[in-house]
């Protein structure tokens, strides 16, 4: 029988506004992927929704890329694979599209190389490549995660905060904004003065959300120094968002990620006229609900 390897991968919401590469939340949004070994020395790739189309499909792909180099780390060799793809992740949007495609890689490698790495090891490896855990640590693990990589020691560290009692609405623009792009925009110092003020808030916000009081931990979102300021003008929708969004009470709305997604955190009972005014006002973007992921990656075995 022919073993398959089936993942579910959720996607991610970065920074959370004062959580700037620390803290990040999964998202049922889902990059799903079946693997299975061919003969031959290439491997195939088979995408199931036009936007993966733009992806190559030769060893340039970034999926083949980390999967060798973890396969070289553990000196194993990898079959060829045929890896059919399909996702509900937007490309270079903010909502973690590159980091589900790494801890698929990462997941494939260890699979098809046997190499038997904890789910504790899948992390450390996955913060090597992308260099901070904000992304990675709730896409393996689940859940809301604060995280903390060091890159003397290599060693990451995480915490779970307790799943937040709300709901998320996503307004994704039409147009993409490159990590990197969106990284030039921010400043290469910042002062004692504006660390001290940002990490106060950013504390804030967190014992905030260990509480439960939604209302103060969006009030500390909102007052973020470290990167919205600096990538506003990078999303012209941002200010309408935010303030319709305020009007219907929600308890915050910050840029998901690097954008030009933008997270709005609101009462559930709010969140649908929430969601309606934005489809409607906001008619170029797409708008919806979307629920927190608390059980991370899903991977099966299946044999035909």
């Amino acid at each position: 029988m022919e073993a398959m390897l089936k993942l579910k991968i959720p996607a991610s919401t970065a920074n959370l506004g004062v959580g700037f590469d620390s803290i990040g939340m999964a998202l049922n949004k889902y990059l799903h992927m079946n693997i299975k070994a061919i003969q031959g020395d290439n491997w195939e790739f088979n995408y199931f929704n036009e936007e993966l189309e733009s992806l190559p499909k030769d060893k340039s792909n970034y999926i083949y890329q980390v999967a060798q180099k973890v396969a070289y780390k553990y000196n194993v060799e990898l079959p060829a694979l045929s890896i059919d793809m399909r996702s509900d992740i937007p490309l270079a949007r903010g909502l973690g599209s590159s980091a589900s495609a790494l801890v698929g890689a990462l997941y494939i490698a260890n699979y098809f190389g046997n190499i038997q790495l904890s789910q504790y090891e899948l992390l450390q490896l996955a913060t090597e490549f992308e260099g901070h855990p904000d992304n990675v640590a709730p896409t393996i693990y689940g859940g809301l995660i604060s995280g903390y990589y060091n890159p003397d020691t290599k060693v990451t560290d995480v915490a779970r905060i307790d799943v937040p009692k709300i709901d998320i609405i996503l307004t994704i623009p039409p147009y993409e904004l490159k990590t990197e792009d969106s990284r030039q925009a921010l400043p290469d110092t910042f002062s004692h003065s504006n660390a001290v003020r940002n990490s106060a808030i950013s504390n804030t916000m967190i014992c905030a959300l260990i509480q439960h009081k939604y209302e103060l931990a969006g009030k500390m979102m909102e007052q973020d120094g470290f990167h919205e300021p600096y990538r506003q003008h990078l999303i012209p929708e941002f200010a309408s968002i935010r303030q319709i969004s305020k009007a219907h009470h929600a308890y915050a709305t910050v840029i998901s990620g690097a954008g030009p997604t933008v997270l709005t955190m609101s009462p559930r009972e709010h969140s649908g006229e929430i969601v309606r005014t934005l489809k409607k006002d906001m008619s170029h973007c797409i708008s919806e609900l979307v629920t927190i992921n608390e059980v991370g990656v899903i991977e099966e075995v299946v044999y035909q």
